[in-house]
C-alpha cells in the first residue's frame, strides 16, 4: 500500500501544482482556502517519506511560524494560506526534467564532451577545459551534469594513479558546479534572493557573471601547479571546431532566448522571478523539442523523467510548505521590527554582517542543513537591513556564499553523488575544496562590498 503511494505521488504533487496555478489566474481567497487544506496533507503524506533533517526542520519551521502568527493576532484563514508562499519554488523543481531532457536529445552534452581533449595530453591544460565543459553542461542539466562529466572523465583519465584521478575529477566537477550556478535562473538559491531583496535579475546578472568568471579563472591559474608534469597517455590532441562551433552557437543561443523570455514573462506579469522561470520551462522546452524534430520523443520521455523525479520531491516538499508558514508568522510578528533597530546600528559595520552570513552558511553545511534551507531563513533575518544597505550587495553575498558549500559539504547531495561513485569518504571532498570555497566566499564580499560602494 506504502509502496503504491510512493509510485503516484507524482499524481499527488501534479495535482496540487495545478490547483495552486488555478487559485493565482482565479484570485479567489476560498480556493486558496481550499487548496491550503490540500497543502497541508500532502505535507504531512510527504513528511513519512522525508529524511530526519528535513522532518526536523518543517517541524521547527512550522511550529515557530504557527507561534509568531497565533501571537500576532493573524486569523486563522490567513495562516493556513501562508503554505501556500514557497509553493512556486516546489513547482519549479518539479519542471526541471522537462529543460535536462531537450538538451540531451538535442546530443549538446556529446558535442561538449568533445572539448575534452589537451594538446600532448597535458592534465594541466585539461584541468581548465574541464572546468569550461562541466560549466557548459551545468547550465542546462544542473546537478545531473556533474555525473554525466565524471563519467567523461573519469573514462580518459584512466591513465592515471588513483589518488590524481580522483582528485582532479573532485575538483573540476564540484567547483564547475559552485561557479557556474550562482547566475542561473534555474538554480533555486538564485531565485529565492532575486524575490527576496526585491532586486532584478537583470541587475544581478553582470555581477554574478563577472563574479563566476573570475572565481573560475582563479581556480584554472592555481591549478597549473598543482597537476604540471602530469600527462595522460591516451588523450586526443584535436577538437573538430568546423562541427563544434554551430551546436555550441546552438545551444547558447537557445541560453539567450530562454533568459529573454524569463525577463520578458517577468516584466509583464508582475509574477514572482521563480513563478516567471517556472512557467517558461515547459513551453521553452516543448518549443526546442519542435525545432530539433524530437517533439514526440522529448513528450515520451520528459513525462517519464518528470515522474520519476517529482515522485521523490518529498524532502523539498516538507521544506518549502513548512517555510511558508515560517515565513509568513515571521513577517506578521513584532521580531523584524526589533531586527530593523539591530541593523541599523550595524550598517557601518557591512563587513562583520556579510562574514556573518558566510559562517552561518559554513557551519549549517557542515552539518547537513541545505542551502536553500538557511538562505530561506537569512532572507527573513536580513529584510529589515534593506532600507539602509543595498539589497543587491547582500544578494550578492547570499548567493555566492550559499552556492559556495556545494564544492566542500560533506553532506550535500554533490559531495554524496561523487562519494558514492567514486567509493571515497565525503569529507575527502571536503578537505580537497575546502579552501576553494572559502575563496569563493571572499571574493563574493568583495564584489558586494565594492557593490555597495
Amino acid at each position: 500500500m506504502l509502496q503504491a503511494v510512493h509510485q503516484r505521488f507524482y499524481i499527488i504533487y501534479g495535482l496540487l501544482f495545478l490547483m495552486f496555478l488555478l487559485a493565482l489566474a482565479l484570485g479567489s481567497v476560498k480556493v486558496e482556502i481550499v487548496i491550503a487544506i490540500y497543502a497541508l496533507l500532502v505535507f504531512m503524506l510527504s513528511w513519512f517519506w522525508a529524511s530526519n533533517l528535513f522532518k526536523t526542520i518543517s517541524i521547527l519551521f512550522f511550529i515557530i511560524g504557527a507561534s509568531l502568527s497565533l501571537g500576532s493576532g493573524v486569523s486563522f484563514d490567513e495562516i493556513i494560506r501562508h503554505i501556500l508562499t514557497s509553493l512556486p519554488i516546489l513547482i519549479f523543481l518539479s519542471l526541471l526534467p522537462w529543460i535536462r531532457t531537450v538538451f540531451k536529445l538535442g546530443t549538446y552534452d556529446q558535442y561538449l564532451a568533445q572539448l575534452l581533449v589537451s594538446k600532448n595530453g597535458d592534465l594541466a591544460q585539461l584541468y581548465s577545459k574541464s572546468i569550461a565543459t562541466t560549466y557548459s553542461l551545468l547550465i542546462f542539466l544542473n546537478i545531473s551534469a556533474i555525473y554525466l562529466a565524471q563519467e567523461l572523465l573519469r573514462e580518459k583519465l584512466v591513465s592515471l594513479p588513483e589518488k590524481i584521478r580522483n582528485s582532479f575529477i573532485i575538483e573540476t566537477t564540484l567547483r564547475a558546479f559552485s561557479v557556474a550556478i550562482i547566475w542561473s535562473p534555474m538554480e533555486v538559491v538564485v531565485g529565492l534572493t532575486v524575490d527576496g531583496t526585491g532586486v532584478s535579475y537583470l541587475v544581478y546578472l553582470p555581477w554574478l557573471l563577472i563574479s563566476s568568471f573570475l572565481i573560475a579563472l582563479l581556480d584554472i591559474l592555481m591549478s597549473k601547479n598543482r597537476y604540471k608534469g602530469w600527462e595522460i597517455k591516451s588523450a586526443s590532441t584535436s577538437i573538430a571546431w568546423s562541427v563544434l562551433w554551430p551546436h555550441l552557437l546552438k545551444m547558447f543561443g537557445m541560453l539567450t532566448v530562454f533568459l529573454v523570455l524569463i525577463l520578458s514573462v517577468n516584466k509583464i506579469t508582475n509574477m514572482s522571478f521563480i513563478l516567471s522561470v517556472t512557467m517558461v520551462i515547459f513551453p521553452f522546452s516543448l518549443i526546442w523539442s519542435v525545432l530539433i524534430g524530437k517533439a514526440g520523443t522529448f513528450l515520451k520521455d520528459g513525462w517519464y523523467s518528470w515522474k520519476n523525479y517529482t515522485n521523490h520531491l518529498q524532502n523539498f516538499a516538507v521544506l518549502f510548505l513548512s517555510l511558508g508558514f515560517f515565513s509568513g508568522g515571521f513577517n506578521n510578528s513584532a521580531v523584524p521590527s526589533l531586527l530593523q533597530q539591530l541593523m541599523g546600528s550595524m550598517q557601518d559595520y557591512l563587513i562583520v554582517v556579510f562574514v556573518f552570513i558566510t559562517v552561518i552558511y559554513f557551519v549549517l553545511a557542515m552539518v547537513g542543513v541545505h542551502p536553500i534551507a538557511t538562505v530561506a531563513i537569512l532572507l527573513e533575518v536580513l529584510q529589515p537591513m534593506f532600507a539602509y544597505v543595498n539589497p543587491l550587495s547582500i544578494g550578492i553575498v547570499l548567493i555566492i556564499s550559499a552556492l559556495a558549500t556545494s564544492a566542500s559539504s560533506p553532506y550535500g547531495i554533490n559531495a554524496t553523488m561523487t562519494s558514492q561513485s567514486m567509493k571515497i569518504n565525503p569529507y575527502t571532498i571536503t578537505k580537497q575544496n575546502i579552501l576553494f570555497s572559502l575563496m569563493m566566499s571572499v571574493i563574493g564580499i568583495a564584489i558586494a562590498l565594492i557593490v555597495n560602494g
